[in-house]
């Protein structure tokens, strides 16, 4: 039995002079307030999602498999039909419920799903480099990262965190009083998350890992302010000092297994006295910090996938991924994800921007065809543009079909009827087949964040739009010899530098 040493190595240091920090003023029920007044995620109608599922299916299914699947459509949605019965059925769950499809999408889309959370389904970030020329640099940033993550944390206790708006519409808040004090705890066959924030006693104390080893440090002083810069780094610093060994039982590499071994190991794991109080401590914690160990050095042009795969599995056994908890809270013409948010609506998660439409196809066999003039090129271009905004539109506004599909899917589960022939199609299968698995993460910072591919053969590809240039952060599996994630990256860009040269070749083009 691995045990986990939570001992709080450091008594806090209190100087005499503390400066409080001044508190935001607490607007009472401003976050509850606003949250009701965002408008109910609506259900699309059913003939319009059928007949839009027909239209992402062409460019991605061959001719015989649609015709099979245009059969099954008109029977799922013939009048008197399954498919009306789960329409109904879909509508009177939106009645009741604050939002028809978040409960079933946190559900399905990650708590029922098994592979390890570590690539396919945690990202990393990877923030603008910093050089650090010792110890002590890689503890004062982090000191100053705890003290940042405790003035956000301020301003979600007194419900005062700015609201966001898209396109002059306020957008859901929910998931920032998600964030902290949050983890994922493993099961058997699906996984649970636990928010302390909301417990009789919300936690004080973040977790640290240094070494494979965990430590509990409390962030707020008896008074209630949060510790300072200094103070975080005299901690940070006995944190360091009390566990120079390097050899211990790297306990965090268990949270990087497949779900279901993991959680037959924390049952095994919690069932000693001292093992349980410590995982306790870890799952109830604010955030995590890991100090890890330094990584070995690249070339500068190597740097930034260096820094990737180091936020997003920590480097292998080897190097810092058993210094990790990963429960804790802090993805051809084929079938392509683009994630669109929900958030205009009540605890709204997001969708799918379906890329991969006919209008794109038309353009991308065009481009390549020395038959075909650059105005026809740009103008298909144009009609591309305007199909993928459309959509765009269409997903944010709660009208696009992955999601009503899934309901539909989870309403006959819920009714315990057989799965209509629809789920069961190959083009269904295929459809869901993401191999290009995309989102885009902008921030003003020179950041990317970055993912695992969601299907063995795939990619995942993450980017940041700047002001003059874009950030793309592209993975694929090794294991998997149809792709290369360094071959797509460069496709990529020749991709944006040919559409950038046709374009200014013709100069009528303006989209």
């Amino acid at each position: 039995m691995v045990k986990v040493g939570m001992a709080k190595p450091c008594g806090l240091v209190k100087p005499s002079h503390l400066v409080k920090p001044v508190s935001a003023t607490r607007v009472a029920g401003r976050y509850l307030a606003h949250q009701q007044g965002l408008p109910r995620l609506p259900v699309p109608s059913l003939q319009q999602t059928c007949e839009r599922y027909i239209t992402a299916l062409e460019p991605i299914v061959e001719v015989d498999e649609l015709k099979h699947t245009k059969e099954l459509v008109q029977e799922f949605q013939k009048a008197g039909g399954v498919g009306e019965r789960l329409q109904r059925g879909l509508e009177k769950r939106a009645q009741n419920t604050e939002n028809w499809l978040s409960e079933w999408w946190v559900q399905v889309a990650y708590l029922e799903y098994r592979m390890p959370v570590v690539v396919h389904s945690s990202p990393g970030l990877v923030l603008p480099h910093m050089n650090f020329s010792d110890k002590q640099g890689q503890i004062r940033f982090s000191a100053k990262l705890i003290a940042g993550v405790l003035d956000f944390k301020t301003m979600i206790d007194n419900e005062t965190l700015p609201v966001e708006y898209l396109g002059g519409k306020p957008l859901c808040m929910n998931q920032y009083y998600e964030v902290l004090s949050s983890c994922r705890v493993p099961g058997l066959k699906r996984d649970s998350v636990v928010n302390h924030a909301k417990s009789s006693q919300p936690p004080k104390h973040i977790t640290v890992v240094h070494n494979f080893q965990f430590f509990v440090l409390d962030v707020y002083n008896s008074d209630g302010t949060p510790l300072t810069v200094d103070q975080l780094c005299v901690q940070l610093e006995r944190i360091c000092s009390s566990s120079l060994q390097t050899s211990v039982e790297p306990v965090g590499i268990l949270t990087t297994q497949h779900r279901d071994a993991w959680g037959k190991a924390y049952i095994n794991l919690i069932k000693d006295k001292t093992n349980k109080e410590s995982v306790s401590a870890i799952q109830r914690s604010i955030f995590t910090v890991c100090l890890d160990g330094a990584m070995p050095g690249v070339s500068d042009e190597m740097y930034r996938s260096s820094a990737a795969i180091q936020m997003l599995h920590g480097g292998g056994s080897q190097w810092n991924s058993g210094n990790r908890w990963f429960d804790k809270t802090l993805q051809r013409c084929c079938a392509t994800y683009e994630s669109a948010s929900l958030r205009m609506f009540r605890l709204g998660r997001t969708d799918t921007i379906r890329s991969a439409s006919n209008a794109s196809a038309a353009f991308v066999k065009a481009f390549d065809d020395p038959s075909k003039q650059n105005t026809e090129k740009v103008d298909l271009m144009e009609k591309a543009v305007k199909a993928h905004r459309s959509y765009t539109n269409m997903a944010i506004g709660g009208q696009a079909i992955d999601r009503h599909l899934l309901g539909l899917k989870m309403q006959a589960v819920e009714e315990k009827l057989s799965i209509p022939d629809i789920f069961r199609d190959t083009a269904y299968a295929k459809a869901l087949h993401y191999q290009l698995s995309t989102s885009q993460v902008p921030s003003k910072t020179d950041c990317v964040m970055c993912f695992g591919p969601v299907v063995p053969n795939g990619y995942g590809v993450c980017y940041n739009p700047m002001n003059d240039h874009i950030n793309f952060a592209v993975s694929s599996f090794n294991t998997c010899e149809e792709t290369n994630a360094a071959h797509l990256a460069q496709a990529v860009e020749d991709a944006l530098l040919d559409m950038r040269t046709l374009l200014g070749q013709t100069p009528r083009a303006k989209l």
